[in-house]
């Protein structure tokens, strides 16, 4: 079980936007959220790039920095 903080929610930057949303959330519970495609993206937090394998894992804390780009096909 996660652990709770005392608010039911935090605050983040999303894609340069400040945001309030929901504490204890997942990357991939925030993409939903957000109505965000999961496919062909990537999720970088705080400077790190987050494997889609930990996108489950990894839980969204208050002040994160969260970018998400679209990853494009090309040559």
């Amino acid at each position: 079980m996660r652990s709770s903080h005392n608010s039911t929610t935090i605050n983040v930057t999303i894609n340069g936007k400040a945001e309030s949303i929901l504490n204890n959330i997942t990357v991939s519970e925030l993409l939903i959220l957000k109505e965000i495609p999961q496919q062909h993206v990537a999720i970088v937090v705080n400077d790190t790039v987050v494997p889609r394998s930990r996108w489950n894992h990894i839980v969204c804390q208050h002040n994160d920095n969260i970018n998400v780009f679209s990853a494009v096909a090309g040559g």
